[in-house]
């Protein structure tokens, strides 16, 4: 069958901020990260790869999906947006001291041997990068992706350079380096609330537990399920950093965040994909030709990174990340299998929430979740990393199998 030029042309066009954005907000993390591994010893690069990944389970199981949430009431009606704005605003305050309360106990009962100050400096910035999301949220609810983008490049170019500068140059310690991450992000947040405010949307907090609880009764379900897919995506490096060491944490996480990495060459496609879907779940018809065309882009270019990633991977870790890191190049060899499996999945995962499957959704990552959690315990005592590697690939197709079932279910 002949590609249609014109539907795939329209897809860039539509999506040409989101496109950059997505570019350059990994590129963004790429580097900074970067700078952490090379910078400091493979075992401080473990220990903070593990405390951030502890921060991100635990503000996304506190998230609820209010991002998405959010996004997609924005886009199926704008009347009464701001009440829902200011709710769930006032939500994510309240947010804020159940996750310090959370990471902390979690922190004291697994990692007390790490520095309490890392631990502090580490946390923050996955909190407000949360806030990030909501508003980034309901912009794209609004189509309002270019308004995205300005708020972003500024504050990113400028947090780079001042982190850059003050590793290199100046020599500051880890801490300070964090302490500058975080102030990139209040940066960004500050001017994300300035562009919904020129929208002539203004947040009223609204602290009335009936109406907070009426919020959460709606994104709960959808919140389930994005918390599971990111759990089944990170609680690896938890259990590796319990069964090995920080060091097997290293190794794995840069092999795997190279292969994540790459999932900016589909990614953006997906983040308008929610707000179309939205649009168009009245009719059956158009979500099954939403789905058949973006599932044929995603499969061609899932290929072709999947044999980039195995043909190269040597040569990708040791160049990017030197020597140093050359065992994490088998977990990029491994896990490069799963990207048609993860941009699949993406796919079937918007496509379930902009059909308002949320709970649908929600069983399909949190089987994947148990099914994941369960291999890591049995078999990385038994083969490390390597284990945990492939049964990241496994998972992926899993989730794609179930999400894709209930589609062709509700939309027979």
């Amino acid at each position: 069958m002949k590609p249609d030029k014109p539907y795939y042309s329209k897809m860039l066009g539509e999506n040409r901020y989101l496109l950059l954005m997505n570019i350059a907000e990994q590129a963004f993390f790429f580097l900074v990260f970067l700078v952490f591994a090379r910078r400091y010893s493979v075992e401080v690069y473990g220990e903070l790869i593990t405390i951030f990944t502890m921060a991100n389970v635990f503000i996304t199981l506190l998230n609820f999906g209010l991002p998405s949430y959010l996004q997609r009431e924005t886009a199926f009606s704008n009347d009464n947006i701001g009440g829902l704005y200011g709710k769930i605003i006032s939500l994510n305050i309240l947010i804020f001291f159940a996750y310090l309360l959370l990471t902390f106990s979690y922190y004291r009962i697994f990692y007390s041997s790490l520095s309490y100050k890392l631990f502090f400096v580490a946390v923050i910035p996955v909190y407000l990068y949360s806030n990030i999301n909501i508003l980034n949220g309901l912009l794209s609810g609004l189509g309002k992706y270019r308004a995205q983008f300005n708020s972003f490049i500024i504050p990113r170019i400028a947090t780079l350079v001042a982190f850059v500068l003050s590793a290199y140059v100046f020599g500051l310690p880890l801490k300070h380096l964090l302490v500058i991450y975080s102030l990139g992000f209040l940066y960004q947040i500050i001017l994300l609330f300035v562009k919904i405010g020129r929208e002539g949307i203004k947040p009223v907090p609204d602290f009335r537990i009936g109406g907070l609880l009426s919020v959460l009764k709606i994104s709960l379900p959808l919140g389930m399920a994005v918390a599971f897919n990111f759990l089944y995506d990170k609680i690896d490096i938890l259990l590796i950093s319990k069964f090995t060491d920080y060091t097997q944490v290293s190794y794995y996480n840069i092999g795997y965040g190279i292969y994540k990495a790459s999932s900016v060459a589909f990614s953006f496609l997906l983040v308008s994909g929610l707000t179309r879907v939205s649009y168009l779940s009245r009719r059956k018809t158009a979500v099954k030709m939403f789905l058949r065309k973006y599932a044929a882009a995603l499969l061609i270019v899932g290929i072709c990174i999947t044999a980039a990633l195995f043909l190269f991977s040597d040569f990708i870790v040791k160049i990017i990340y030197t020597d140093k890191f050359s065992q994490s190049a088998i977990i990029l060899r491994i896990t490069s299998f799963a990207v048609t499996g993860l941009a699949l999945n993406n796919l079937t995962g918007v496509i379930l929430n902009g059909l308002s499957l949320y709970r649908e959704n929600m069983y399909v990552t949190f089987t994947g979740l148990v099914i994941n959690v369960a291999l890591n315990i049995v078999f990385i005592p038994l083969y490390g990393i390597i284990a945990a590697a492939m049964i990241s690939v496994i998972t992926e197709y899993f989730i794609f199998i179930g999400d894709y079932y209930f589609i062709k279910l509700n939309l027979k």
